[in-house]
């Protein structure tokens, strides 16, 4: 009997012992696994990192490449830049792709990595950088806003603001921007001329008066003062004092002081409007003229339309009857059209690269656009336009979107983001990784 026990109890150990031993050998070979896994994935992010300095050596050194040409020999040049191919699409084109490449070209399994660049959504367009358009660096700023806020549907005569005060709406939006984005305290004064009535911005005084009559609208974190420099996004004009007090000439709709609306005593201190004389302005958000990148000039092989006719020379600020538009938007809609047409003049080369975009204006850009237009449209794009157009992308301040893929055996990893190019460095607004 005691050694039937005995039998059973050692039997019974043993299986407890092995169901130990199995799941010890089952735990090690999932951490093991596990293990690999994680090795793996630091290896693919690693090739991530490898990806965004390839990326950021096309970025700082795009704008050195030169058009290509017939007689380019194509192997020197890879001989003194390995990516001078990418370097050249990214300037002449709509972006490039570097890859995908194998990281150890010796070790078949140690993964590759593809980077894309291309002009942001945000740039593609190539709106006006709205923090170019003040004093300090376009003497002509008062004029160029001007001419936005023709195009916006902002009137030139005088309206009433909430208290009943008579105002150049254009003039005060104007100083306004001026004083949120200049670094003096002093506000900044149009004089009167033509005819535009002079105004005064607002400095941080005028903002705390403003706020101190509008304690129930605004609460504590939702007041603002000047900004005293730049702007990093469109949406932060918001907080410029003009259009606080008249949000539709940002986002559209009828135009009329906040809180007009909801007090009697000061709509009816405002001038009556019949239905004729309703302003409803576009909106300058809603316009898509406007950045926060580049250099302040719009891009001819990028622009809209729209944009074109934002530019001193192509629509004059002082001319407004509808044969002066019409003649404007002529000469806007031929530079657009003539982007799409082959120059009778180029050969296409034989290698396949006519997808970098032959109808664009060429470096020699101001007579190829000039001549062509007047030869396909008999339209004269006048000379006073020059000063604020490019055709190419403003190497520092364009906005970029760069898309870095990584593959290692079966694992893909991958990261998006956009960036900039400032002071000869990469700077990245945003980074996903996934």
């Amino acid at each position: 009997m005691r050694r039937g026990s005995a039998l059973l109890m050692a039997l019974w150990i043993i299986l407890t012992l092995g169901v130990i031993v199995l799941s010890f050998s089952f735990e090690a070979k999932l951490q093991g696994g596990i293990n690999i896994y994680v090795q793996g994935k630091n290896r693919v992010k690693r090739l991530i990192d490898a990806g965004r300095i390839l990326g950021e050596v096309v970025l700082l050194n795009y704008g050195d490449a030169k058009q290509w040409t017939e007689d380019e020999d194509l192997k020197d040049l890879l001989e003194d830049d390995r990516w001078y191919v990418e370097k050249q699409a990214l300037k002449y084109s709509k972006g490039c792709t570097i890859g995908p490449i194998l990281l150890n070209e010796e070790d078949p399994d140690s993964g590759t990595v593809k980077v894309e660049i291309a002009l942001s959504s945000c740039d593609a367009g190539s709106g006006i950088n709205v923090n170019t358009l003040c004093k300090d660096q376009d003497p002509n700023f008062e004029d160029r806003w001007r001419i936005i806020l023709d195009q916006c549907g902002v009137p030139r005569d005088e309206i009433m603001d909430e208290d009943g005060n008579s105002i150049n709406l254009q003039s005060y939006i104007i100083a306004c921007w001026q004083d949120y984005r200049d670094e003096d305290d002093t506000r900044y004064d149009i004089n009167d001329k033509s005819d535009y009535k002079g105004a005064k911005g607002a400095e941080k005084a005028e903002y705390e008066e403003y706020y101190d009559d509008h304690k129930k609208d605004y609460a504590e974190e939702d007041r603002f003062e000047p900004a005293n420099g730049e702007i990093a996004d469109l949406k932060e004009l918001s907080r410029v004092l003009c259009f606080q007090k008249f949000p539709a000439v940002l986002t559209g709709g009828v135009l009329k002081p906040r809180g007009e609306e909801d007090d009697d005593r000061r709509a009816s201190r405002s001038r009556k409007r019949d239905k004729d004389e309703i302003v409803i302005p576009r909106g300058l958000i809603n316009m898509g003229v406007l950045g926060v990148t580049g250099d302040g000039k719009v891009n001819v092989n990028r622009c809209t339309v729209e944009q074109l006719l934002t530019i001193p020379g192509i629509f004059d600020p002082d001319e407004l009857d509808e044969d002066d538009k019409s003649e404007s938007t002529e000469i806007a809609e031929a530079i657009v059209k003539c982007r799409k047409i082959m120059p009778k003049d180029y050969d296409v080369p034989e290698d396949g690269r006519d997808e970098w975009g032959y109808g664009e204006f060429t470096s020699d850009w101001w007579s190829d656009m000039t001549s062509r237009v007047a030869d396909e449209f008999d339209v004269d794009i006048p000379n006073d336009a020059k000063n604020y157009m490019t055709a190419l992308p403003s190497e520092e301040g364009t906005l970029f979107k760069m898309k870095i893929t990584a593959l290692l055996m079966d694992m893909e990893y991958s990261a998006e983001c956009e960036c900039y190019v400032k002071d000869k460095k990469v700077r990245y607004v945003s980074w996903t990784e996934k």
